[in-house]
């Protein structure tokens, strides 16, 4: 052979040894990070509007911000939204509902997004809310109590309060609906996830796991009968749990102090942030019992809550920059110090 072919040879073989990996091996890139304006220091959870490219962002202090995803930049910051911590939408009545951390409701016109009033609900913050289109009414979590928690139901076509169901627990998650009538509770600090009756509020199931101590996030595969639970704690796993039975399927480990979770039927793929680590965690579903960490994707700290859109497969997180005090003479950790204008969405996609 040659000298020059011997060359080539050497050439080929040390580029397949070195060559970067391929774009299905990355699992997901960042694709965009956009910078909104403003001096608040926390934000809630976000949410996707199911017909426009909109994405809705509770900031708290700063109130509701509307950003478009396709043009990658702010549509308006919705009037009257100042301590939204919560949001949730109603399509088929036009409303959108603003959870917020005065313990009131606010009400908005969803295809305008006019607002059109804001009702008074608890004392103190609401947390979360889901639609349940079933019984067409929306079940409002208040925020974390000293011992015992609220869940209202709220008639969007009344427009009022129309029940309350008071539980002693300190801090609820986000609520899921499974579709049969009942939906899913996760008690953090009780270590518990209960099921229950979404139209007489009755306790039907609860269930507790060694290995959970505090279950947050969850999800569900509908199809293969499967919950997903995220659990925080000072060994954070993912639990994956028959949804009738509750009866424990697998486990994996997990980022820390998960705050949301999704789950992806058509890619069968559990995506899972971090904010303390900065990462966003690929979980591979091989079959209903069966799973496989496949990666951890770079994010940016403090990009805890989460919004996925099934369709174009992208991650929305949102974030800010921040100092975090080290006081030694303390045994609790600090508060951290946001940075004014420095709040960013971030686009992570496939």
């Amino acid at each position: 052979m040659k000298a020059w072919n011997l060359l080539s040879l050497a050439l080929v073989l040390n580029a397949g040894t070195w060559a970067a990996p391929a774009s299905d091996d990355r699992g997901y890139h960042r694709e965009h990070r956009v910078t909104l304006p403003g001096s608040g220091s926390s934000w809630g959870f976000i949410a996707l509007d199911p017909s426009r490219p909109y994405l809705y962002l509770a900031r708290r202090e700063n109130g509701l911000s509307v950003f478009d995803v396709d043009q990658q930049r702010p549509v308006k910051t919705l009037e009257q939204s100042a301590g939204a911590n919560g949001v949730v939408l109603v399509p088929e009545l036009d409303r959108l509902l603003l959870l917020n951390t005065d313990g009131s409701l606010g009400v908005a016109q969803l295809s305008t997004l006019k607002p059109l009033k804001r009702i008074a609900v608890a004392r103190s913050n609401l947390n979360s809310a889901v639609y349940d289109p079933g019984t067409g009414q929306v079940i409002i979590v208040s925020g974390r109590r000293a011992d015992r928690s609220t869940l209202y139901v709220f008639d969007p076509r009344q427009e009022r309060i129309v029940a309350a169901h008071e539980f002693a627990v300190k801090k609820i998650d986000p609520l899921l609906l499974k579709g049969d009538g009942s939906f899913f509770m996760p008690m953090r600090d009780e270590g518990q996830v209960a099921r229950l009756s979404t139209s007489s509020f009755a306790v039907l199931d609860t269930w507790r796991y060694p290995q959970c101590s505090r279950p947050s996030a969850l999800a569900q595969d509908a199809e293969r009968g499967r919950l997903f639970i995220a659990c925080r704690g000072e060994q954070p796993q993912l639990l994956v749990v028959d949804r009738d039975s509750g009866a424990l399927k697998a486990s994996l480990p997990i980022g820390r102090d998960v705050n949301a979770l999704a789950y992806d039927p058509q890619q069968r793929l559990l995506l899972i942030p971090s904010g303390v680590d900065a990462s966003l965690t690929l979980v591979d579903q091989l079959d209903a019992d069966y799973y496989r960490l496949r990666s951890s994707v770079s994010t940016t700290p403090m990009a805890y809550n989460m919004a996925f859109d099934p369709g174009s497969k992208r991650v929305y997180l949102a974030a800010m920059d921040f100092t975090q005090p080290l006081d030694q003479t303390s045994p609790a950790k600090a508060d951290p110090l946001f940075h004014a204008n420095t709040f960013s969405v971030l686009t992570l996609a496939p």
